[in-house]
């Protein structure tokens, strides 16, 4: 089935969980906000290729709270310097 699906998911609680497979039915992804539910169904590889996917994405992210350790180096060596020259 081919198609685009969007959902708001507002700010809040939003559980995710996987069911495991079992004989009859592959692993399910369920999405649950409120009352709301959404459910994927993919198989194990699928599973694997979204954390992939997520995972590089997070890893991605610059999170700006935390310090750029050569950008502390350089002002440390910087301030350094001109207190030598003064």
């Amino acid at each position: 089935m081919r198609g685009t699906h969007t959902f708001l998911l507002h700010e809040g609680i939003v559980d995710f969980i996987i069911d495991a497979e079992t004989y009859f039915n592959p692993p399910v992804l369920n999405i649950q906000q409120g009352g709301e539910s959404i459910q994927h169904h993919f198989s194990n590889e699928q599973l694997a290729e979204l954390e992939y996917k997520i995972r590089t994405y997070l890893d991605g992210i610059r999170y700006p709270e935390t310090p750029d350790q050569q950008m502390i180096l350089h002002a440390e060596c910087n301030e350094a310097i001109e207190e030598g020259i003064a």
